[in-house]
């Protein structure tokens, strides 16, 4: 039986030697890689069925999700000290089908690049234990926006978020100014705050609304804010 291929991208050489000892007589694999590279740039030299990497920075989410979409049998996993709950979040949503503590056992590790290999998902209990929380954060915060908000002071606080003004968001919902004013008014009562930036930041930090979605326009607004006291 062919032997299928593991690219392990690792800056740790101990780590790295270890794993390539106990995964060697299984799988062909690709280790001495300068970690600087393009991830998605591995796929056509080494055409790898898992790729095994110790963080994932924004540059290789994006290659992640493209790797998935493009090469659909290929399968990532994270190999990590810790994982945290928003990390986890995007890493399922960019395609990755495991995360492998570096404490992890040798029968376990055997498990998981196994299980990985085979298109299934791994989680250790540690894993598993974050995600059930984060899942049922975003559930309890599904419930808490039913009732904090009206659909209406949802969908402006959402528009708020992705950087629309008044005008903007007048024209998009064909309300009046004077009504999103209004609107926008009653979520700075409810969320006991008196500017957007501190709208947006209470929400973010309380699971409202997407990280993904405010994160970059937040610091745009927190820049703006701060030049407008400077001068």
């Amino acid at each position: 039986m062919l032997k299928k291929n593991i690219i392990i991208l690792e800056n740790n050489l101990y780590l790295k030697m270890g794993l390539v000892k106990i995964l060697e007589n299984d799988y062909n694999i690709y280790s001495d890689i300068n970690l600087s590279k393009n991830l998605y740039a591995l796929m056509s030299q080494y055409k790898p069925d898992i790729i095994v990497i110790n963080k994932l920075s924004k540059n290789n989410l994006e290659d992640v999700k493209r790797i998935r979409s493009e090469y659909p049998t290929t399968y990532v996993a994270i190999l990590t000290s810790i994982i945290l709950e928003e990390e986890m979040h995007e890493a399922l949503l960019a395609g990755v089908s495991g995360f492998i503590l570096y404490n992890i056992k040798l029968i376990e590790l055997t498990k998981a690049i196994d299980l990985i290999s085979k298109g299934e998902y791994y989680f250790d209990s540690s894993s598993m234990t974050t995600f059930i929380k984060s899942y049922l954060k975003l559930f309890d915060s599904k419930k808490i926006i039913a009732h904090l908000f009206t659909k209406r002071e949802y969908v402006i606080l959402l528009m708020l978020a992705e950087g629309k003004d008044v005008q903007e968001i007048s024209q998009n919902l064909n309300i009046s100014k004077k009504s999103i004013k209004m609107n926008i008014n009653k979520i700075y009562n409810k969320l006991s705050v008196k500017t957007r930036l501190q709208a947006i930041e209470k929400a973010i930090k309380n699971r409202w609304i997407p990280y993904n979605l405010a994160i970059s326009n937040l610091y745009v607004m927190n820049y703006n804010q701060k030049q407008t006291i400077l001068h």
